[in-house]
């Protein structure tokens, strides 16, 4: 006996599997029973169940984010499809492999004031690489599910990697025909095609300066592969190498202080004949700002993704391939030590700060860096903790870090390092602020469930800090600020200590953050361990304002 609706489901399942594909992510409900059932039967995929569609999408992204493989994210009719969206959008910008299936109601019940139906078609807009109303599962062919799988999983991980939709129309009955199993296929992988662009005779000559952003397109090795690769050529051809931790470079030869001196017109007489771009967007903006400033001959950017990263508008040349060895001949070796010499600078002058300043997120950074083992991947939120990684990890870190930096957004940042965990065999550690985690308190509840351990270290000072170095700040009245901007909380984050798996420990100034993270990230149980670490936002801002005084002073001639 055959299934009419399961048969072609599992045929789409088992082409997945075939092409690699491992992980399923799974938010109950009817209408997709399904898709859930047929899934969930296959040997070769993992099922994991997110009881919250939002945090399940940023879960899939995570997954994608450490593993570069997609994930399939696969929901009920309705609202549960809409609330996928902002980790979509993330996945897009950031060029994420993703496969979504959201279940929907067949045709004839569309528009009628069905229960649990919106219009589902396009839901996601042009934040998808690929989309697909497909035909009720019955009226479909083995085949054609087969290649439609095959298409979803190309636009999926191919030159632009990102996430592609499927929307799947199903008639009752949502079960299987009695007595008939729910069927497994293997098919093959269909071949995939490289392309390498050579570079230009005499692009790479002259002193020059490589910019590493951001990938997470195909996963943390990958990205852990490009800094390597960035880093042999910059020590090849003697030049600096700026990258922010998120790209892994800061433990290969990276300038620790970038963030800092790029500030400071004192280093705008080192021009470059030539800036090579790698990667995703910079964080931070003094990276672009510099290059608005010093407006180098050529600025290259490699860019396999096709993303167009440049929002300062400053790319001459752009290439689709990494070019294996830089046409051109060394720098002048006083060029790469001239930067080294304000690196060393600006580096003793943080570090004198920092040591004297008390309890700031620069300390928090440090302690983070300090007592982690050097397995350990940290998942930093949005708004101040990539900014503060990028001003405050040495050069000699060896710690993984990871991001959402697509669209940058504070929310599901919980939900992602969640997914990660899933990923890898070492502690994942999030490095967040209070606003983002209060954003993804669904997240939080999920981790005990899931069967993982995270660890959570939390920066509170009662608001969003990050306003407060915008010109918005002193332009208005303090009240109207703090309203508007600041947006002071006034949750008392301790009192989650027990809820759903959490065990909170709150850091006051007296107390050692460092011991407390070594106990935390050797718990082998499954549950939260949330390190609140309370810090006073003005006295923050003055020493951020020390450091940057600091700075121009030791590398000012």
């Amino acid at each position: 006996m055959t299934d009419p609706v399961y048969d072609p489901i599992a045929a789409f399942a088992g082409t997945l599997a075939s092409l690699g594909v491992r992980d399923i992510v799974i938010s109950p409900g009817s209408r997709s029973t399904p898709l859930a059932v047929t899934f969930h039967a296959h040997p070769a995929l993992r099922t994991h169940i997110q009881l919250d569609e939002r945090c399940a999408a940023f879960f899939a992204l995570g997954q994608a984010r450490a593993s570069g493989r997609p994930s399939v994210l696969i929901c009920t009719s309705g609202t549960a499809a809409a609330n996928y969206l902002p980790a979509v959008v993330e996945a897009h910008h950031s060029c994420v492999p993703m496969i979504v299936c959201t279940a929907d109601r067949p045709p004839e019940l569309r528009d009628w004031g069905a229960g649990q139906t919106i219009d589902q078609v396009g839901i996601f807009g042009t934040n998808v690489r690929w989309f697909a109303d497909l035909p009720v599962p019955s009226d479909w062919s083995e085949s054609a599910a087969r290649l439609t799988a095959m298409r979803a999983h190309e636009f999926a991980v191919g030159a632009r990697r990102g996430p592609t939709h499927l929307n799947w129309p199903l008639r009752k009955p949502l079960e299987p025909v009695a007595d008939v199993p729910v069927r497994s296929y293997e098919t093959l992988p269909t071949p995939t095609v490289e392309s390498v662009l050579p570079p230009a005779d005499g692009l790479f000559d002259g002193n020059g300066v490589i910019i590493l952003g951001p990938d997470a397109a195909n996963g943390i090795d990958a990205q852990c592969d490009l800094a390597r690769d960035a880093a042999r050529v910059a020590r090849t051809r003697g030049w600096p190498l700026i990258g922010e931790p998120l790209t892994q470079a800061r433990s290969r030869d990276a300038l620790a202080t970038s963030e800092h001196l790029l500030k400071h017109p004192a280093v705008d007489h080192l021009r470059p004949d030539v800036v090579v771009r790698i990667g995703g967007a910079t964080t931070t903006a003094p990276v672009n700002q510099w290059l608005e400033r010093v407006s180098p001959d050529r600025v290259i950017a490699i860019d396999p993704e096709q993303r167009w990263h440049d929002a300062s508008f400053t790319t001459t040349h752009h290439l689709t391939a990494w070019p294996s060895d830089f046409a051109g001949s060394p720098s002048d070796p006083e060029w790469l030590a001239q930067w080294r010499e304000l690196d060393a600078a600006a580096s003793a002058a943080i570090d004198r700060i920092v040591s004297t300043s008390g309890r700031t997120s620069a300390s928090v950074v440090r302690d983070l860096c300090d007592a982690l083992p050097e397995s350990a991947v940290v998942m930093a939120s949005n708004s101040m903790p990539p900014r503060d990684l990028d001003s405050y990890v040495r050069a000699d870190t060896p710690l993984t870090f990871v991001g959402n930096r697509g669209a940058a957004g504070i929310d599901g940042i919980t939900s992602t390092a969640l997914g990660v965990a899933t990923q890898v065999d070492t502690p994942v550690v999030v490095f967040t602020g209070d606003l983002a985690l209060l954003h993804d308190i669904g997240g939080l509840l999920g981790v005990a469930r899931g069967g993982e351990h995270l660890t959570v270290v939390c920066v509170d000072n009662d608001g969003g800090q990050i306003f407060s170095m915008l010109p918005i700040h002193g332009r208005i009245g303090d009240d109207a600020y703090d309203t508007i901007f600041r947006t002071p909380h006034g949750v008392d984050l301790g009192r989650l200590d027990g809820l759903a798996g959490i065990d909170v420990t709150v850091i006051d100034e007296s107390d050692n953050l460092r011991d407390a993270l070594q106990i935390a990230v050797a718990k082998p149980d499954p549950g939260v361990d949330l390190l609140i670490v309370r810090i006073d936002p003005d006295h923050d801002m003055a020493a951020r304002a020390s450091v940057r005084a600091a700075v121009g002073e030791a590398i000012t001639p």
